[in-house]
């Protein structure tokens, strides 16, 4: 039970698959969602383990799962797109979208040096997966008087999953610029978040969702207080953490996410959208793409992904899917390594086949 939720929100972050994928070139368009096919062949049994068995699982768990995906060619499969849902760190890519429009503004330098005590400020030991240390080593930052430049820090929010950096460009920036970034990319009803708060609300049910900015703010400069939240524990039983979990994360829609990633990824984000861009795309495209582009994350009982493609003849396409009230047997296999949802997310995007069977299955 320690591996399940001693690392509170681990980190999905860097398991793309880079096998070649179709580029669905000869796809046919349509202006209107796809329908499923006249006759739905069964469906897989459920199975998160592979591509087709995550099929058969949002079949099983429809009340469980929202995905967006549309291939940039007409055809689009959604299901509860427009429900508030956990979004774990996947939210990510709004205080990127934030940083990339200051960067762009002038606002924010990106090589700044940022004192690696502020960055930590914001920081609270083992509830990442071990995201930010492993940020620090791939930095290589070793001593605790180092500054950090601000774009290193924000690679780290984006490849490690570090979840101190979202609360400092939070409390850098401002509220109003996290939700402007977002209704940027046509997201428009955005709560404003915080992972730090989020974090200390699932340690300690009795602060609000109001609350937990606050919380954070005082964890970040209150030493008794921190000292005193650093020594709290979620508790062994997981379906009462996945519980909290629904209650004090982050959450938000499908398709507030995938309007936000298909805006930096078609350039319609406007100024920064080259910056954010850079960010999501950091991972090599597969073979015949001209860029991949994504953002994941994962709470206890829940797995979350966004992603989009560019291909060479200008097209954009995206996907999203949010699942929650996971098993800890199947959360505990997707943090350990089987990513087989991204893959379905890639095979959704270019294969209409794959897209028919999502529609199907809910």
């Amino acid at each position: 039970m320690t591996r399940k939720l001693g690392t509170i929100t681990a980190a999905v972050a860097v398991a793309v698959s880079l096998g070649a994928c179709s580029t669905d070139d000869g796809a046919a368009s349509s202006s209107e969602q796809a329908a499923p096919p006249a006759v739905c062949a069964p469906l897989p049994p459920a199975d998160i383990t592979t591509a087709s068995g995550w099929v058969g699982y949002v079949g099983s768990r429809p009340d469980d799962v929202a995905f967006v995906v549309d291939d940039g060619r007409g055809r689009t499969v959604e299901h509860r797109a427009a429900d508030t849902v956990p979004l774990a760190s996947a939210i990510k890519v709004v205080h990127l979208a934030a940083y990339a429009r200051a960067v762009a503004s002038g606002e924010l330098d990106p090589a700044e040096p940022v004192p690696l005590s502020e960055w930590e400020r914001w920081y609270l030991p083992n509830t990442d997966g071990g995201a930010h240390p492993k940020a620090l080593q791939r930095l290589g930052v070793t001593d605790p008087d180092a500054t950090v430049p601000l774009e290193q820090m924000v690679t780290a929010m984006i490849q490690e999953s570090d979840n101190a950096v979202p609360d400092y460009l939070r409390d850098r920036l401002g509220d109003a610029a996290l939700a402007d970034a977002a209704a940027q990319g046509g997201w428009d009803d955005l709560e404003v978040p915080t992972l730090l708060g989020s974090t200390i609300a699932l340690l300690d049910p009795a602060i609000s969702r109001d609350a937990r900015w606050d919380a954070a703010q005082r964890y970040a400069h209150d030493g008794a207080y921190r000292e005193q939240v650093m020594r709290m524990a979620p508790g062994d039983d997981f379906p009462a953490v996945t519980a909290r979990v629904q209650e004090s994360g982050v959450t938000g829609s499908a398709a507030g996410l995938a309007s936000l990633h298909r805006a930096i990824a078609t350039g319609d984000f406007g100024p920064g959208s080259d910056v954010a861009r850079e960010h999501l795309e950091w991972q090599p495209a597969p073979p015949g793409l001209d860029g991949l582009g994504f953002k994941g994350g994962n709470l206890p009982g829940v797995v979350t992904e966004a992603m989009t493609i560019r291909r060479s003849d200008g097209t954009v396409a995206t996907a999203v899917l949010l699942t929650s009230h996971l098993s800890s047997e199947d959360y505990l296999n997707v943090i350990g390594g089987n990513f087989a949802h991204q893959q379905l997310l890639l095979e959704a995007m270019t294969d209409p086949d794959t897209a028919s069977q999502l529609s199907c299955a809910v």
